[in-house]
């Protein structure tokens, strides 16, 4: 693929995805233990709106699946038939270098996608868990956002259009292929984080943006969580404008392969001036306000390294151990310190071990929690607690992971933070877009 630089449009791109997608089996394709009866690889817009429609006249319960990173989120499914998975449409249907816009299909592999974008010097803003086997629809899908959420937002901020299949398989869309749409009732938002529980994601027009210039990490080391909260607020205040604030406590900055205490990273992305001053003006900060050391890392290679695993920090550790729970929170940033602070106490009375990550510039935060065979109900104090004081400081907070029968313990994994007008709301759409219940039913908010 070459860059244009005019509006001429390239040829489509396929995009391989492993080989070991193809020898998937029907009980790796399981949902929370749920094993489907069968699985359709439909390769065109028109077979999977056929399969969709075939399912839904028939009573069978669909779950859609991309790369399979999220397949853990959710309600457990009040059943499962038929999984439609994304691998073959996978294909680069159209891009604008000039313009910065990509139109790509649902199960695109999303590394590949930035491999083919950093070819002219571009990349899609969207940081997802597990990129090697994220598709671009599983972003959309789940509204995935990583450490560079602080600059540049979630998936939601990137879609400027969609093409999906709704469950009695009439083919849709909403929004369009430029940034500036024609006003309308905006049926492109329903569709973002709703989990495949409204829709078949087929297509998907995106913003671009260029590489920067430059970019730069910091590492520095604290001796408790409060400080290094404190110190990523302040170097806000001042006006910095850092791409990514991290603060790992000692578990968690041990987990990454990092020196067992309280970390913060921050990344800066701009101009080399920018970034030479930006990085000088954090290292004088820090120094003001604790003395710490910062390390500077400068090479790609290096950053990549250091935060990647930062991004599959909750996705890691639950697929290594059975035993283990994620709570994901969003609180205001001033209240980061105190739920960190909460976790740990949370842990130490139920008698389980919690790891904790949280992105403190934007203040969405990961609870993991590793706990003993048979301490099923330590694990789920725990929880509760953590759940409830993060609620209490009006913030949000969903298991995001947990094994089934721990699972099964909650109504809803998802919280409480939606009013009843709200959730009202959801069920209504969720009633007129798929009225059978054939789409990933009861695993989104409210079982809907």
């Amino acid at each position: 693929m070459k860059a244009t630089g005019n509006k001429k449009k390239t040829r489509p791109t396929e995009i391989k995805n492993s080989p070991e997608a193809h020898k998937e089996k029907l009980e790796e394709l399981a949902v929370d233990g749920q094993i489907p009866k069968a699985v359709a690889y439909p390769t065109t817009n028109e077979e999977a709106c056929n399969l969709l429609r075939e399912a839904d006249s028939t009573g069978k319960k669909v779950s859609i699946r991309g790369g399979g990173t999220k397949q853990r989120i959710g309600n457990s499914i009040e059943g499962l038939d038929l999984v439609i998975s994304t691998h073959k449409l996978n294909q680069i249907l159209e891009y604008e270098p000039a313009d910065l816009t990509l139109c790509v299909q649902a199960g695109a592999n999303l590394a590949q996608v930035q491999s083919e974008l950093a070819k002219h010097g571009q990349f899609l803003p969207i940081a997802s868990p597990l990129s090697a086997n994220a598709t671009v629809g599983g972003a959309i899908a789940s509204n995935s956002s990583g450490p560079t959420r602080l600059q540049y937002g979630a998936a939601r901020d990137w879609l400027i259009g969609v093409r999906f299949a709704l469950a009695d398989g009439t083919l849709a869309k909403g929004g369009g292929r430029v940034v500036k749409n024609v006003a309308g009732f905006d049926m492109m938002k329903l569709m973002i984080g709703s989990m495949g529980t409204l829709a078949m994601l087929l297509e998907l027009n995106l913003k671009l943006l260029p590489l920067p210039k430059a970019r730069a990490t910091a590492l520095i080391p604290f001796s408790a969580e409060h400080e290094a909260c404190e110190a990523a607020l302040r170097i806000i205040d001042k006006g910095i404008f850092p791409t990514a604030e991290t603060v790992l406590d000692s578990k968690g900055a041990e987990a990454l392969g990092l020196d067992a205490r309280t970390i913060l990273l921050i990344e800066v992305r701009n101009t080399t001036q920018a970034v030479e001053r930006q990085m000088r003006e954090i290292q004088q900060l820090v120094w003001q306000l604790s003395g710490a050391k910062v390390e500077r890392i400068n090479d790609e290679d290096s950053q990549s390294k250091l935060w990647s695993p930062v991004t599959d920090f909750a996705y890691r550790a639950a697929v290594n151990a059975p035993n283990t729970f994620v709570i994901k929170i969003g609180v205001v940033p001033t209240q980061v310190a105190m739920l960190i602070r909460q976790a740990h106490q949370s842990a130490k009375m139920n008698n389980i071990q919690v790891e904790c990550m949280a992105h403190a510039g934007h203040g969405i935060m990961y609870v993991v929690g590793n706990y003993p065979e048979k301490e099923e109900e330590s694990a789920l104090k725990a929880i509760k607690e953590i759940i409830a004081k993060a609620e209490s400081n009006s913030g949000s907070a969903i298991i995001e992971q947990a094994p089934p029968a721990l699972k099964a313990q909650f109504k809803d994994i998802w919280g409480n933070a939606l009013s009843r007008t709200e959730l009202r709301l959801m069920r209504e759409i969720k009633k007129k877009l798929d009225p059978n219940r054939t789409l990933n039913p009861g695993r989104f908010v409210n079982s809907i």
